[in-house]
């Protein structure tokens, strides 16, 4: 078994080639900035843990969210009709043990489950239950390639993620009297499992999209700023599972209106998008010890991006999301 935390206690930092089956949090050597070891409560009390799977295509978009905080659970289901553009949501702020994450991001166990919002992801399977709303997908997980890193977080702090994009699946989404059949290539998928001791004060933009090109090959994006530049990025894309790194990113947008269009760029040039939102769904929470801020947009891509080998990629309307996310944990 391949565990993330060393018998010594310590991590590797870094991307990480292989697969991980265990963020074996348990046994990290946690401390407070003064040197104090935390007792076993305090680490899974600090543990944070959350699960996304984003589908898309070209004439809906959906995502649903696991989040386990410990102190309290949250879950998140939507679709979004791009014809429309009617937006359909359950979400629910529950009571601790509403949500469960598991510790393998490599056999996902996530589930929610509180009033009328019901989500279960176990290894490839997906099925989720709102007001209006259901899926029940099936991801093929066998030929993907994973981006996995482990950052630094604060002083004595760090976050696992790891991102998938983009994954074929297959199955229905049914919103309303509308059911939309999921079968690749007309539809695709991306993954993201985090977690971790992150900051007490934390924030992220987001970029991602899973889909395919004009000329059929597979595209995946995953752009963020905020949460894991610590000697080390969560950058790439993906070209037919081919993985492209991406040096640091830049997201620049209007704070107060956040419906007009994004810029995105890389330092190393290698990204040259803008994003035009279409949809969002935002929230707000404070609750005392926890805090959070999140707008999560829908909307498409377009640019340019440059491969390794030089290639300059046009995108024209590639479906995604962007986020701006503050959380106090």
């Amino acid at each position: 078994m391949n565990r993330l935390i060393k018998p010594d206690g310590r991590i590797d930092f870094g991307i990480i080639d292989n697969p991980i089956d265990s963020v074996n949090y348990k046994d990290f050597n946690l401390e407070s900035p003064m040197g104090r070891k935390k007792s076993g409560l305090a680490k899974i009390l600090g543990f944070n843990q959350f699960n996304f799977i984003g589908i898309m295509g070209p004439d809906f978009m959906a995502g649903l969210a696991v989040v386990d905080l410990k102190y309290l659970s949250n879950g998140f289901f939507y679709i979004y009709n791009r014809q429309t553009n009617d937006l359909v949501e359950t979400k629910k702020l529950a009571p601790p043990f509403s949500a469960f994450v598991g510790t393998n991001p490599s056999r996902m166990d996530s589930r929610f489950s509180f009033s009328n919002l019901k989500i279960s992801i176990e290894g490839n399977r997906i099925t989720a239950r709102g007001k209006d709303i259901s899926l029940e997908a099936v991801l093929d997980l066998d030929n993907v390639n994973p981006l996995r890193i482990c950052t630094r977080a604060g002083y004595r702090g760090w976050v696992y993620t790891e991102k998938t994009s983009p994954v074929p699946l297959s199955g229905q989404i049914r919103c309303h009297e509308t059911t939309w059949d999921l079968t690749t290539p007309g539809t695709m998928a991306l993954v993201d499992w985090s977690a971790g001791f992150m900051r007490r004060n934390t924030y992220w933009n987001w970029a991602a999209s899973a889909s395919v090109l004009n000329d059929g090959r597979t595209i995946g994006i995953n752009l963020a700023s905020g949460v894991n530049e610590t000697g080390f990025t969560e950058n790439a894309v993906w070209i037919d599972n081919t993985m492209i790194k991406i040096d640091t990113v830049n997201f620049i947008f209007e704070p107060d209106n956040l419906m007009a269009t994004w810029q995105i760029r890389s330092f190393d040039g290698k990204i040259n998008l803008e994003f035009k939102p279409e949809n969002k769904r935002e929230e707000k929470t404070n609750a005392m010890v926890l805090a959070s801020r999140f707008t999560q947009l829908m909307g498409c891509f377009q640019g340019t991006l440059t491969t390794d080998s030089g290639e300059i990629i046009h995108i024209t309307d590639l479906p995604g999301y962007t986020e701006d996310h503050y959380a106090k944990w």
